[in-house]
């Protein structure tokens, strides 16, 4: 039997082990996970603009560029559920090392409960910020259209709170890009000016429209009726055409359902200072985050399409 002596000894040994033990795990615990032992931390964000074709390839956004994020809890599919600090928060982009980094204002801070984050290009200041009507506009001048974005944080990325801090947006074209190619029919003597491209509707007609709304969840547009009918692209430099396809001219419009009439929607070229219109076909329908190649054939009087091809923007 032990004595009273001896069953001390080993009760205080028993102590100074687990403790000992304790204190270790603890450490390494610490060291694995050393977020268990803050409140907070500050929310990170990666971006790319989606291609279905090439998602590895996606193109980067550039220094200067200014998107909003719109944060809310993840297990609340409700937009207009957000934290009321997350709301359209402005977040501009810079570089450092190379590397594309994201400045929020205010900066985020995320616990431990999970968030979903959205986000939208370009950032527009609104005091009540609604994320089922985010403005759009199609410019009058094509080269003044904003290229509108919307996004999300990637599938199958950890959840997104103060042990996992960087969400991993993938951004996603919501206008239809039309891809505009001009060259000479075989045997046309120039020269040919193309000055400049402009596509709208037929006069009184509605099938275009250049005012609208964005959802930021789905990207879609509610339509919206506008004063400008038409935008049109001025080249910096007129082309002259030959019998090869020039550089294509790009211009950005609200998508549209199927036209129902030849003729809905115009595209006019400006040659020579001479005014050519083609009649878009009934029932072209123009999808957002699509990209609409379009070639066409000039004989020194007439537009002809020579061909089109749709593709992922």
């Amino acid at each position: 039997m032990f004595t009273t002596q001896q069953s001390m000894k080993r009760i205080i040994l028993f102590i100074l082990v687990s403790y000992c033990q304790f204190s270790c795990t603890q450490d390494h615990i610490s060291k694995i996970f050393p977020d268990l032992n803050t409140k907070e931390q500050p929310l990170t964000i990666q971006t790319k603009i989606w291609t279905a074709k090439y998602p590895y390839l996606a193109e980067t956004f550039k220094e200067g560029t200014v998107i909003g994020l719109y944060i809310i809890p993840e297990n609340n599919m409700n937009l207009y559920h957000s934290y009321p600090n997350h709301k359209n928060i402005r977040t501009e982009a810079s570089f450092s090392d190379n590397n594309l980094i994201w400045n929020h204002t205010p900066q985020i801070y995320l616990s431990k409960n999970p968030v979903t984050v959205y986000a939208y290009y370009p950032y527009q200041p609104q005091i009540n910020f609604d994320p089922f009507n985010i403005p759009i506009y199609i410019s009058s001048d094509a080269s003044q259209t904003y290229d509108y974005m919307y996004g999300t944080q990637a599938r199958g990325q950890r959840r997104i709170n103060q042990l996992s801090p960087t969400a991993w947006l993938y951004m996603k074209h919501t206008l239809s890009l039309l891809n505009i190619q001009v060259s000479l029919t075989p045997k046309v003597q120039g020269p040919y000016l193309l000055k400049a491209i402009q596509i709208g509707n037929k006069s009184g007609g509605t099938a275009l429209y250049f005012r609208g709304s964005m959802n930021l969840k789905t990207g879609n547009i509610k339509k919206r009726i506008g004063p400008n009918t038409s935008t049109r692209l001025n080249l910096t430099s007129p082309c002259m055409l030959t019998s090869h396809p020039n550089e294509p001219n790009q211009l950005m419009v609200i998508p549209n359902s199927q036209t129902q009439d030849e003729g809905d929607i115009e595209i006019l070229f400006i040659i020579n200072e001479q005014t050519f219109k083609y009649k878009v076909p009934a029932g072209t329908k123009w999808r957002k985050g699509k990209k609409y190649s379009y070639k066409f054939l000039f004989d020194g009087e007439r537009i002809t399409l020579d061909k089109i091809k749709i593709s992922e923007w």
